[in-house]
């Protein structure tokens, strides 16, 4: 199967003489307002019979550059940036790898060794966007350099909510406080994760709550812990279901975050599938129960929200 996106670990070979226009930029979450320069990439490529793409990196520069752990986590990892792309009109998606030859080149190379090569004709970006050695360059400064290369450009203006531009940092605050909805706004999806069910200790069975055990695909940014509304994919069927997503403190004194979801109107193996989460309300923080019969009885509860909650 052909992958959904290119990765880079060198400048690219100038295979073909296809024109594309480029949407660049770090894209962490493709929320609304890196959507609105994909939707202008767009818009240039139809005008301009170019192939509309997309030039990320990976990983997040502000991992690579200051070792902020916060960010070796991902809102959309390059596979589902690219799904997300491709839902508005770009048809490839080119990741760079942000090594040290990568970050340190300067912005006249950045664009004569990857984007010329590559076809590029026309280039969007957000008005914040930084590039080439330290950042040094803005986009009024790849402005300049484009025009001298013979490429045009656009520069996207901040996207509001609530008089805050739209960011991914805006986006990571609102999973960090469990506001979902928020999140869910300003991304213009619900919030997603995949994970593959693996075997856990089958308890939540026997108190009448099978539940599926889940390792994450990629370092998803987490939202706080929890008990959620989600809704589930699996095998092209959707379900709605409640996530726990936290240490389990009734059952054991976990170290690590476990993740399990708990489908409604479902019966059936689900093991070594994988699950397409979307993260839909937040209900309650995780909280220790005196014994299993109140877990039980809570969970009841939580399950009788999910079944009732509207996005009315």
């Amino acid at each position: 199967m052909r992958e959904p996106f290119v990765y880079l670990t060198s400048p690219p070979n100038n295979a073909d003489a296809v024109a594309r226009t480029f949407a660049i930029g770090k894209f962490d979450g493709l929320h609304i307002a890196h959507q609105a320069v994909l939707r202008q990439a767009v818009s240039t490529a139809q005008k301009t019979h170019s192939t509309p793409c997309v030039f990320t990196f990976s990983p997040h520069p502000r991992f690579v550059l200051i070792n902020d752990p916060a960010y070796e986590k991902m809102l959309t990892p390059p596979y589902e940036r690219a799904a997300v792309a491709k839902r508005f009109g770009i048809e490839e998606l080119y990741v760079a790898n942000f090594d040290t030859v990568f970050r340190t080149q300067s912005a006249e190379e950045f664009l004569a060794h990857y984007l010329i090569p590559l076809g590029a004709n026309h280039i969007v970006v957000g008005y914040n966007f930084h590039f080439g050695k330290n950042g040094a360059t803005d986009a009024l400064g790849l402005c300049r350099i484009a025009e001298q290369m013979g490429i045009t450009i656009d520069v996207i203006d901040s996207v509001q909510d609530h008089g805050h531009s739209v960011s991914s940092s805006l986006v990571r605050m609102n999973l960090e406080l469990g506001d979902v909805v928020a999140a869910g706004k300003l991304l213009g999806r619900p919030y997603r994760m995949r994970g593959m069910v693996v075997r856990g200790d089958a308890r939540g069975r026997t108190i009448g709550f099978p539940t599926a055990n889940l390792t994450l695909t990629e370092p998803y940014v987490l939202p706080k812990t929890g008990v959620y509304v989600v809704a589930v994919e699996v095998d092209d069927a959707k379900y709605r279901g409640m996530m726990n997503l936290g240490y389990r403190p009734t059952v054991e004194s976990a170290l690590h975050i476990s993740l399990e979801v708990h489908l409604l109107d479902f019966d059936g193996d689900l093991y070594g599938k994988e699950l397409i989460v979307d993260v839909l309300y937040f209900i309650r923080d995780e909280e220790r129960f005196a014994s299993l019969e109140s877990l039980r009885e809570q969970l009841g509860k939580d399950r009788e929200f999910v079944q009732n909650w509207s996005t009315n």
